[in-house]
């Protein structure tokens, strides 16, 4: 179906139209992106065009295309209309005809078109009703005003609405609350039946044998042929299963068991591959064996099976509750992020934005996202690289941060949702766990509802039987039925960071930022399983000059306030900063030093998290991405540029990481130090521990080294000491981790290994004072480069030391491409080489000669403005 049109309908709210005419529409899109188009309104994300374009919600919009229809096209078989995603209250009619209506966004839809559909032109209108309008007799109804703080309005409509939570507003995001056909939509033919969904649930496993259950629900119209059958065949294994479908209209399921011998399981990443089995279902008529040449393929599906067992060990133990998760019967420390729509607009969330996205979680080690509840659930191309790049998936439902109604209409509009998306992701080995909620039952016991919103204590309770029932009773009944292997959380957190709760489940800690407690409580606050905690930053300016005017590159500016949500954002990120930072000298001084700033206090975190295994098994940062561009707590800006953060990120999770730290004594006049060696290797090694202490000007002040055992998925204290350092201010203790190869029985130390080198496994610097007492020196690196393939290699020296080096390129005929390099935001020690390498596919010599002749470098020394 093409050549879609968008007309506004205009309501008695309506302000104003902004368009009297049909505009063309873009299908999957939205009426903002459509209006955008067209030139009826402003770019959403440019200065404050937001706040002039929130009269947008209070219309009704119709979607209109025509299509043709001929009589043998019509004879073929039963025709449907699937739409994948319709946003949200829509009224579905084909040639005048009601032929269905929707109330729910994150629901596939599926409409039977008989009696509709007619030989020649035909006209589909879908009308879009205000989800505002549509809401606000609910809200009246309920008499009372639901708790969703994050909404951006009076009357807090969006519990009413089964639309992404953020399109409200959110502390990060906009409030764009838009309609229209977001997924794809299609015209369907079933001439004999089809196949509408398969998954496999592995019933046993062993090192030498799974054991799979592989089901598939088929449906057949009207006077379906009884010669039909189900045919599964995975050639990787030499498999071909047939089994006869019952000639009768509707579904059925039905069930193959399969055994695989010594089974090549699916693993996260950084545990194995991620491996999957190329089965397939065909739906076949036409001949009693289905493997005869007769046998017509009247549908197929793709089933790609990964084979693995999954468990959420939340269990009281002696420390409390722990809350971990064993993947094939190993603990698996899971390191990652929440992951938020990735635009505001979701039909602009393109394949090549997720790839780029999941190559950067890659790159960072990561091994799980957590698909947050203030959203939608994702396109199924995600869950596919999540399969494919071992990528564990929390998956919440979609609720966060507000109460719900009960009656029965929204349950029923609830378990439609639930029931859909179960079914579609329970495929997918990737995903791990399902949440009820985002911090509904932190919120509960702490967040003051009742005096915040004036309710009754018999409204109070009413409320949280409400609660009780659809997340206590209606999701979990759900997930028993239809998912019965995954395990189901209520709502996360589990223990609450207001009360101390750290050794009970899964923890959200907001104490940094929102409590404003230093960056040096993340050592001290460590959980079981770290589900949130963050810092913002602001983006860099290469991303500023796309979405702000330079005349607004001022913290004071009501274009700059509109892209923080955050209402006391600025002056935190600017407080922080006093006692750690000189004074920034100007505007790009200060992007640059919060992103230093977020990535160093993150550090702590990290740091801390990880060196607790098997204490705590879990980290979960808040966040990976942005959903429009703002100051916000991402790793990786709206435009795809990594911050300082997620190259931090990327250095915290690699598989073996060293932590300097004070010891228990240590904030003593002595200066003792112990050094932590965190290893996620299911397999041990042999490695060498380098450490030096070096002035600001690379003389070695101290020297040791020594050689050992690293054990498997260990947390341990290799290195405790206490150098002698005669002047804090300019000096830095490097340590080292190298691996040792082996020959026979005999092992090597780096140093004495004959035309071999050694694999660096990790690095950790540790500095005697924090940078604004450091005396750095403004310094700039001398650069090599040459290419080699599809890569810039950049080899950086330097005299002195040069903290936080940042750099930056730029192509002057696309000065948006963004450039990431594997590593940025380092510490470039003097007189050591280090190596970062840029990808510079499908671009000649003479452009990467533009690129290397645009080469920033800017570091903390720098942002003083005094040189």
């Amino acid at each position: 179906m093409t050549g879609w049109q968008l007309r506004q309908l205009p309501t008695t709210a309506t302000p104003f139209l902004r368009i009297t005419d049909a505009i063309a529409a873009a299908v999957p899109g939205c009426n903002f992106t459509d209006l955008l188009a067209a030139g009826a309104i402003p770019d959403p994300y440019f200065g404050a065009n937001e706040t002039q374009l929130q009269d947008i919600e209070l219309s009704d919009w119709l979607y209109q295309c025509q299509f043709d229809v001929s009589a043998a096209d019509l004879a073929q078989g039963q025709w449907f209309l699937r739409a994948d995603g319709l946003d949200t209250f829509c009224e579905v009619r084909l040639n005048g005809v009601l032929i269905g209506e929707t109330d729910n966004m994150f629901v596939p839809w599926s409409f039977a078109l008989a009696g509709a559909l007619q030989v020649g032109r035909n006209q589909l209108e879908l009308t879009f009703r205000s989800p505002i309008l549509r809401a606000r007799p609910l809200q009246q109804a309920a008499g009372l005003i639901y708790p969703a703080e994050n909404d951006k309005s009076d009357d807090k409509l969006s519990v009413f609405v089964r639309k992404a939570p953020c399109h409200f507003g959110w502390d990060w995001g906009p409030r764009f609350v838009s309609s229209g056909i977001w997924r794809p939509i299609t015209l369907q033919c079933v001439p004999l039946g089809r196949i509408v969904d398969s998954h496999a649930q592995v019933v046993s496993l062993s090192d030498t044998e799974a054991q799979l259950l592989i089901g598939a629900e088929v449906e057949l119209p009207d006077g379906a042929g009884t010669d039909l059958q189900l045919e599964l065949r995975c050639d990787l294994l030499n498999l071909c299963q047939s089994i006869a479908v019952t000639p009768q209209a509707g579904r059925q399921t039905l069930q193959f068991a399969v055994s695989v011998d010594n089974p090549q399981l699916w693993w996260p990443a950084g545990f194995g591959d991620a491996f999957l089995y190329p089965f397939e279902l065909t739906l076949r008529a036409g001949a009693t064996a289905a493997t005869t040449p007769a046998a017509q393929a009247i549908d197929v599906q793709a089933l790609p099976v990964g084979i693995r067992q999954i468990e959420v060990i939340n269990e009281p133990d002696a420390d409390g509750v722990c809350f971990y998760l064993k993947v094939n019967g190993v603990p698996v420390f899971c390191k990652g992020a929440n992951y938020i729509p990735a635009d505001a607009f979701p039909a602009r969330v393109s394949k090549a934005r997720l790839d780029a996205e999941f190559a950067a979680v890659t790159a960072a080690g990561m091994n799980m996202l957590r698909v947050w509840g203030g959203g939608y659930y994702q396109d199924e191309y995600f869950y596919q690289l999540a399969d494919q790049h071992g990528v564990l998936i929390w998956q919440d439902f979609m609720f966060a941060c507000s109460l719900y109604p009960a009656t029965e209409e929204f349950l029923a509009n609830v378990q439609c949702e639930a029931s859909a998306n179960i079914r579609r992701l329970r495929r997918h080995p990737s995903v791990a766990l399902w949440c009820g909620n985002n911090e509904v039952d932190m919120a509960i016991s702490w967040w003051d509802w009742p005096a915040k919103f004036g309710y009754s204590d018999t409204q109070w309770q009413q409320l949280k039987q409400d609660y009780h029932r659809l997340f206590g009773e209606l999701l979990p009944a759900l997930m028993q039925q239809l998912d019965p292997t995954s395990f189901y959380l209520r709502s996360s957190p589990q223990g609450f960071w207001e009360d101390n709760a750290d050794h009970i489940g899964n923890q959200h800690y907001w104490g940094v930022w929102h409590g404003e407690a230093p960056f040096s409580e993340f050592a001290r606050r460590v959980p079981r399983f770290m589900t949130e905690y963050g810092f913002q930053s602001f983006p860099l300016p290469q991303s500023f000059e796309r979405f702000l005017a330079p005349a607004d590159w001022d913290l004071q500016a009501d274009a700059f306030k509109v892209h923080q949500k955050h209402p006391r954002g600025n002056q935190l990120i600017r407080s922080y900063m006093q006692g750690e930072y000189a004074a920034p000298a100007d505007f790009k001084a200060l992007t640059y030093l919060s992103q230093v700033q977020q990535a160093q206090g993150m550090r702590q975190a990290f740091e801390a998290h990880r060196k607790a295994m098997p204490f705590c098994m879990g980290t979960l940062y808040w966040q990976l991405n942005d959903t429009w561009p703002a100051a916000s707590w991402s790793g990786i800006d709206y435009f795809g540029q990594w911050k300082a953060l997620h190259y931090q990120a990327k250095r915290s999770f690699a598989p073996q990481l060293l932590v300097f730290s004070a010891s228990d004594s240590a904030v003593d006049e002595a200066g003792h130090l112990q050094l932590q060696l965190v290893s996620d290797s299911r397999l041990p090694l042999t490695a060498t521990l380098q450490l030096q202490l070096l002035d600001f000007d690379g003389q070695v002040l101290w020297q040791q080294q020594q050689q050992f055992q690293v054990q498997p998925l260990c947390s341990e204290t290799i290195w405790q000491g206490q150098p002698l350092v005669t002047a804090p201010a300019r000096s830095v203790l490097q340590a080292r981790l190298f691996s040792c190869q082996s020959s026979g029985q005999s092992s090597w130390q780096p140093s004495e290994q004959e035309g071999a080198e050694p694999q660096l496994l990790a690095e950790q610097l540790w500095y005697f004072v924090p940078p604004l007492a450091q005396q750095l020196t403004v310094g700039t690196p001398e650069i090599q480069w040459l290419r080699q393939g599809n890569q810039l290699q950049l080899t950086l020296h330097s005299k002195v030391l040069l903290r936080q080096l940042w750099l930056a390129v730029t192509l002057a005929d696309n000065p948006a491409l963004v450039w990431n390099f594997s590593d940025n935001f380092v510490d470039l020690l003097p007189g050591q080489a280090r190596s970062v390498t840029l990808d510079v596919t499908g671009f000649t010599d003479a452009q990467c000669q533009q690129l290397m002749a645009s080469l920033s470098c800017y570091s903390i020394a720098d942002t003083t403005g005094t040189h």
